[in-house]
């Protein structure tokens, strides 16, 4: 009789370990991490981007997480209307809030 109450509980203490587990494995990515996967490819020190405006703004400040000043909102701008040979880029592609996080990460950058 003692495995049918003790049964239940540990179902139930593994089930709460798996929703703790995947809680901590779905914290969303940090713009850093965004900035990374979807935009270092071009904008980063390597990137065709970063060379492209190497030659409009200040030396060293091609890469954009090197710029020195770049608002959030030129930043999201850019991105939903695209910019110079740079596509728009829609929602479906690119969440508001993942946006939100990677234009944050360049305008607080020191």
């Amino acid at each position: 009789m003692t495995w049918r109450i003790v049964t239940p509980l540990a179902l139930l203490a593994a089930l709460a370990m798996t929703a703790a587990a995947t809680a901590q494995e779905t914290a969303p990515p940090s713009g850093q991490e965004l900035f990374q996967q979807r935009c270092a490819a071009c904008h980063g020190e390597q990137g065709w981007a970063t060379r492209v405006l190497a030659r409009r703004v200040p030396a060293g400040q091609g890469a954009l997480e090197n710029r020195d000043l770049l608002p959030a909102a030129l930043v999201r701008l850019a991105v939903r209307r695209g910019i110079g040979s740079m596509p728009p880029i829609r929602r479906t592609e690119l969440s508001d809030a993942d946006l939100a996080a990677i234009a944050t990460y360049l305008e607080d950058r020191p």
